[in-house]
């Protein structure tokens, strides 16, 4: 059984490099797509922070570039990750919505290089999550909004850019289950990573001894008609390099249950763990 984990950043902590992909590795995961997250105070790991950190892991990790619209040289950031052999570009944070027409001279220099180009979708992390391994200080200036990231927004995207390979993160991120999936209907070139239990939600009232997990009835719905189609959808653990309590194991749990609930059949199972990732990377 192959695995390939779309979904990881880094902190710009290396010291836990070694350990991280130790856990990774043990856990079955062959290769992981790394880019940087944002600290506090909205600064984040460069290119070439990401490039020394997978450097040493040739095999294992794919470096991708770290945009946050309209708060940085985005175009400059992809030409940088492209001349390193970066294999694509994550986006989050924009200044205005994914698709307005300033951003679209970014997503031209990365469908030009042939990267591919991974945009966080739904209501992003806030200050409830004050105190964890993303930082959440910076919104209040940057004026963040989660409407900026609906994955709606790629709609147009798609449409302008249609040899450009684009994941969104979090399949809409449970607000915006319905708007993911219909996006994919109509844009062969869209994807969807399932970071991380988007597919279940857990019982308040469940009885003891009995598991609380269970399916979310849209999702489910989504599944019988077609339109959640597990051919379009990718596996990542949102994990943290530099965060030394990272462990992939609730992921990789949880992953087995959400398939193995929505009646996933083996064909489907191995596409979403790394079928459908490969192949979009380029990987054999």
């Amino acid at each position: 059984m192959r695995i390939l984990d779309v979904h990881v950043h880094y902190n710009g902590n290396a010291a836990e490099a070694e350990r991280f992909v130790d856990l990774w590795r043990r856990g079955g995961i062959e290769k992981a797509v790394v880019f940087a997250t944002n600290a506090n105070d909205g600064s984040h790991p460069s290119v070439k922070d990401v490039d020394a950190l997978v450097r040493p892991f040739p095999d294992f990790f794919i470096p991708f570039a770290y945009v946050n619209p309209g708060h940085e040289r985005g175009v400059a950031v992809v030409r940088e990750a492209a001349s390193r052999g970066f294999k694509g570009v994550k986006f989050i944070y924009p200044a205005k919505p994914y698709d307005d027409d300033e951003y679209l001279p970014i997503y031209e220099a990365a469908a030009h290089a042939g990267m591919v180009c991974l945009f966080h979708t739904g209501v992003v992390i806030g200050t409830a999550g004050k105190g964890g391994v993303h930082g959440v200080d910076f919104q209040r200036e940057w004026r963040v909004s989660s409407n900026y990231m609906r994955p709606a927004c790629l709609d147009r995207i798609a449409r302008v850019f249609p040899d450009m390979t684009i994941i969104g993160a979090h399949v809409g991120g449970g607000a915006w289950y319905e708007e993911a999936t219909t996006i994919t209907r109509w844009n062969a070139n869209v994807h969807f990573d399932m970071s991380i239990g988007q597919f279940h939600y857990v019982r308040r009232n469940a009885p003891p001894g009995e598991d609380p997990r269970a399916i979310r009835p849209r999702i489910r719905e989504l599944y019988d008609v077609g339109q959640l189609r597990l051919d379009r959808i990718l596996f990542g653990t949102d994990g943290v390099v530099g965060n030394p309590k990272a462990d992939p194991a609730w992921a990789l749990r949880t992953l087995q249950f959400e398939l193995d609930g929505l009646g996933a059949t083996e064909e489907e199972k191995e596409a979403v763990r790394w079928g459908n990732a490969a192949r979009l990377l380029g990987i054999e």
